[in-house]
């Protein structure tokens, strides 16, 4: 098949799996029926008795479980989720003054106000009228989802996000075919070393501060205090956090030192082990950043705050993509450790590979072999099953927090997907020729904008892929350079 064809194809095949498999999207408990039950629950009762509502949202969790949420005009209360037997097995309260994700300190206005000015201080340029500084305020405008998800505005906390990862989703892709030939200056011509260690304390000082992890640093951990004891977390998890055995391995093999310092058994534990995990990955992604620019804009990025705050393992799927684009060595290594922790960098593994030439692949089969045989090891012949079972919600869950579904269009969902599928498998066939950070941006924000979920804590991830390919061309103290395709530099070349 002719290199032409292939995108068609493989759109055409995927369009075909994916509605096929779309079946089986009812709701496993009728409507009216989950919602009576959710409201006989303590926490939910004593939270709508307090704030009120006017109406609720019921939609499929999985293949057993109900999601309902609760509204009191356009802010989400409360939700809960109940099974069939009509049982609530988790629930959430959303009170007015507390933030969505992180802490009051890392989500307060004026913090997120200050960090804002020196995340457009180190990345901005000169002239102002520019597309790298559009890409700033699109960067920026990131602010916003959190500010909305603060004041329980669930709807524009998720549907204002997507704009700008819809920008971002279209820069990326216009720069992995084209130079950056716009002249440009730094605004601020120098970053003191100063202003990045102030920057590495105050991050510190949000997970110190934060009272607690949010339910995926209290999963990780509980699946790394499981391993401690010998037990796979597959299936095996506290039924305080649903489907929180929804990773890959090697996740929970990074949260071990957490389950170490404060192991994690139901939701009284302490999870600031977690937290401690957060940073120190934000911390090796600053490193990663390769440049006082990036590294400050790193740092400064308000999601970034929040999730360190929050304790959540986006950060270290952060740390493993900055650092494919960093060192080139070990890009398929730590693309590899990446897919380990969560599916995302499956999709970019294939350009990858076509740009390698397949060099460099021991370490990563190496890890894989390894990971593959510790769940072997601790679980038997069955573990790989049990794993990838529980990694099936990823692609099966309710589709309640996306603009897909928060708009009415979710049937335009699959098409969307199998376009996206399509342009990786255009991207593979052309790789030697695309500016990878680039492509990688684009196709890591084109699987955001597409999937049955997203939050603005998925943008930590994606951020390392965005300042390798939007922020750090095109700007040097005095004078604006432009990377060529021609040239052997390491830098250049993965830029």
């Amino acid at each position: 098949m002719s290199r032409r064809l292939l995108p068609a194809a493989v759109f055409l095949i995927a369009l075909v799996a994916l509605f096929a498999t779309k079946g089986g999207d009812g709701l496993p408990l009728p409507a009216r029926t989950a919602v009576a039950a959710a409201k006989t629950d303590p926490a939910v009762a004593n939270q709508l008795r307090a704030y009120g509502y006017d109406h609720t949202q019921v939609t499929r969790l999985d293949e057993t479980t109900d999601r309902v949420s609760f509204f009191d005009g356009p802010r989400i209360r409360a939700i809960a989720a109940v099974n069939t037997n009509e049982e609530v097995r988790h629930t959430q309260t959303f009170k007015p003054g507390s933030p969505r994700y992180g802490s009051k300190t890392s989500d307060s206005p004026w913090l997120l106000a200050i960090l804002s000015i020196a995340f457009f201080a180190a990345t901005a340029t000169r002239p102002l009228r520019s597309m790298r500084n559009l890409d700033v305020i699109a960067l920026l405008a990131f602010a916003i989802p959190i500010l909305a998800g603060d004041h329980q505005l669930l709807t524009l906390s998720v549907v204002s996000g997507y704009v700008p990862l819809a920008y971002l989703c279209a820069r990326c892709a216009w720069r992995a075919t084209h130079d950056e030939k716009t002249p440009a200056s730094p605004l601020v011509e120098r970053i003191p070393a100063h202003y990045i260690a102030a920057a590495a304390i105050l991050l510190a000082f949000m997970a110190v501060g934060s009272s607690g992890a949010i339910d995926v640093g209290f999963a990780s951990t509980a699946g790394a205090t499981l391993l401690l004891h010998g037990t796979l977390p597959y299936g095996h998890m506290p039924a305080d956090v649903v489907h929180g055995d929804t990773y890959p391995l090697l996740n929970y093999v990074l949260y071990l030192p957490a389950a170490v310092i404060a192991p994690v058994r139901d939701a009284f534990d302490d999870t600031s082990g977690a937290l401690l995990v957060g940073l120190a990955a934000a911390l090796l992604t600053a490193i990663a950043m390769k440049s006082s620019r990036l590294t400050l804009a790193w740092l400064c990025f308000p999601p970034v705050v929040v999730a360190v705050a929050a304790g959540t393992n986006d950060l270290l799927l952060a740390l493993a993509i900055a650092a494919a684009l960093a060192y080139s060595s070990r890009s398929i290594l730590a693309l590899t450790a990446g897919a380990w922790i969560k599916l995302a960098p499956v999709a970019l593994l294939p350009i990858w590979l076509v740009r390698t030439r397949g060099k460099n692949l021991t370490s990563a089969a190496a890890l894989t072999t390894a990971l593959t045989a510790s769940l072997l090891i601790l679980g038997g012949p069955g573990a790989f099953e049990d794993m990838l079972h529980a990694l099936s919600f990823q692609f099966s869950r309710g589709n309640a927090q996306s603009a897909w579904s928060m708009l009415g269009i979710e049937a335009l969902q699959p098409i969307a997907q199998a376009t996206v599928i399509a342009g990786i498998a255009w991207a593979t066939t052309r790789a030697d020729r695309l500016n990878l950070a680039a492509a990688s941006g684009a196709i890591l924000a084109a699987l955001q904008l597409t999937a049955g979920n997203w939050t603005y804590l998925y943008v930590v991830w994606l951020f390392p892929a965005l300042a390798f390919a939007l922020l750090s061309a095109g700007a040097t103290p005095g004078r604006a350079t432009r990377t060529t395709r021609t040239r052997p530099a390491r830098a250049a070349r993965w830029r």
